[in-house]
């Protein structure tokens, strides 16, 4: 099966630190705002095993060091499903390291996407 969803960039209006967790991550308070700016993630289910990442941006992990496999691999984790394997297609129109959310907003296209699909 094969699915196309839209990952949409934001913005940071205000950002806060409010200071690290335990875990080494720091909590935040945001105002964020989308913009029309979106990557375009393509996933297909069952063309084996694993999960396979493929961008038009070549220094851009294509394992689970992607967000966006990161995020397929958590969804079969959680939800107990195998996915027969996943192929996931990211053309990147976001700006990489600009902070604009598309590595968070490309995972959160997957976790979409394999929603719908199952």
């Amino acid at each position: 099966m094969t699915y196309t969803e839209p990952a949409w960039a934001k913005i940071n209006l205000t950002l806060d630190i409010l200071g690290k967790r335990p875990d080494g991550y720091h909590d935040l308070r945001m105002i964020m705002q989308s913009v029309s700016l979106s990557d375009g993630v393509k996933l297909e289910t069952g063309i084996g095993e694993g999960v396979r990442v493929a961008t038009n941006l070549s220094f851009l992990p294509n394992n689970e060091k992607n967000l966006a496999a990161a995020a397929a691999l958590a969804f079969q984790t959680v939800t107990g499903r195998d996915l027969g394997g996943v192929a996931i297609a990211i053309e990147k129109r976001i700006p990489v390291c600009a902070g604009m959310g598309g590595g968070s907003s490309d995972a959160a296209a997957v976790l979409r996407s394999l929603e719908r699909m199952l």
